[in-house]
């Protein structure tokens, strides 16, 4: 599911800027302030419900069409991830101060981020290139049905689907997490690869 669209014998990556998945990620990130001014302005959880479920949706997208048709580039490769992260972090604090999201979930989510990008910032004073896992594609898929549901929970009946969207946002929590450890141990060998050391 995750590799749909991949061509035999491998992708080659680009260095190009200007692609159709480029773009689409850049739309992706555009819709954030919109979601948080659609949640905590007028109140339209509707609406931004909507509009989440699109961004989610995009992220298999721009991966499909940058396989699919030869566009995976450097900058998309590094981008994509970090809009997710970026994307699953406003959103979350914001449904967060919507009363929608629980306490507890949002900061697993921020605190497992936090790790990961200080740990990035610790040893390569910016991100690796470092490709992310069936793991990390899973827990970001989980979480982006997890948040999703609590949003719908206020829209209908809540008592059947929060408990739903607990146990998929924890699910994608875990995964998260373990995502988190196999980054740490890719990020650990390519750092003792460019200081000449034994991996």
């Amino acid at each position: 599911m995750f590799d749909v669209g991949a061509r035999e014998g491998g992708q080659e990556v680009h260095d190009r800027i200007l692609t159709l998945p480029n773009a689409i990620t850049a739309v992706r990130l555009a819709g954030l302030p919109v979601f948080v001014w659609l949640v905590l302005g007028p109140g339209h959880v509707g609406a931004a419900l909507a509009l989440l479920v699109v961004v989610a949706a995009t992220d298999w997208v721009d991966g499909y069409v940058a396989r699919r048709f030869d566009q995976v580039s450097r900058i998309g490769v590094m981008l994509d991830p970090l809009v997710d992260r970026l994307l699953l972090g406003a959103a979350a604090v914001t449904l967060l101060l919507a009363g929608i999201l629980p306490v507890a979930i949002v900061v697993a989510v921020l605190i497992r981020d936090a790790l990961v990008v200080a740990g990035s910032l610790l040893l390569f004073r910016g991100f690796p290139p470092i490709a992310v896992t069936r793991t990390g594609k899973t827990a970001t898929a989980l979480l982006y049905a997890g948040v999703p549901l609590y949003m719908l929970a206020e829209l209908a009946d809540g008592d059947i689907i929060r408990p739903l969207a607990l146990i998929v946002s924890v699910g994608g929590i875990a995964a998260y997490y373990a995502s988190g450890v196999q980054y740490g141990r890719a990020a650990l060998s390519l750092w003792r690869q460019r200081r000449g050391g034994i991996v």
